[in-house]
C-alpha cells in the first residue's frame, strides 16, 4: 500500500511531539527543544499561514511522518519532511515524500525548492542528491541545497 498524504491534524501533532523529542530524530531534523505549549501555538496558527503547507504522512492508515513547504513564494519554497516512525525507514518513503512536495511546489508556482540538512545526515543527503538537489552552500553543521522545479 502506498503512502497517503493527508491533512496535518492533531494525530500528527501528538505523534510529532513524541517523534521530535527522540534525540536521534531531533538531531536528524535539526529540531530545537520545544514545549507542548509552543507546539500547540504553532498548530493553532496553521490555518492563518498563507506561505506554509504541511501534510501528515500515513502508511496503512497510521501516522508515520510529516512533509511540507514553508516560506512559499513564486521564487521558491523550503522543503521539510521526516519519517518519525523509525519502522518506516528504508522503504523508499523519503523519495515519495520528496516527489509529493516538489509537485506541490510546482502547483503553487514555485520555481525552486531549497532545503537545509545536517551535514551528518548522510541518508537524507543521498536522497536529495538522487532527486536533483545540488549543494548551494555550507554553513557550520548545515548544508543548504537547491533544486529547480
Amino acid at each position: 500500500m502506498p503512502l497517503k498524504f493527508v491533512e496535518y491534524d492533531r494525530r500528527f501533532l501528538l505523534a510529532s511531539r513524541r517523534w521530535l523529542r527522540d534525540p536521534e530524530m531531533a538531531a536528524l531534523t535539526i529540531t530545537p527543544p520545544f514545549t507542548d505549549e509552543e507546539q500547540e501555538s504553532w498548530f493553532l496558527s496553521l490555518p492563518s499561514k498563507t506561505n506554509y503547507a504541511v501534510w501528515g504522512v500515513e502508511f496503512n492508515g497510521e501516522p508515520v511522518g510529516v512533509v511540507g513547504l514553508k516560506g512559499i513564494t513564486a521564487d521558491g519554497a523550503e522543503y521539510f519532511g521526516y519519517l518519525g516512525d523509525k519502522g518506516a525507514w528504508g522503504f523508499g518513503h523519503g523519495s515519495a515524500m520528496l516527489a509529493f512536495a516538489i509537485n506541490e511546489a510546482k502547483i503553487r508556482g514555485c520555481s525552486q525548492v531549497h532545503l537545509r540538512v545536517w551535514k551528518e545526515n548522510q541518508r537524507a543527503i543521498s536522497l536529495y542528491l538522487r532527486h536533483g538537489f545540488e549543494l548551494a552552500r555550507e554553513e557550520g553543521l548545515l548544508l543548504y541545497m537547491d533544486r529547480h522545479v
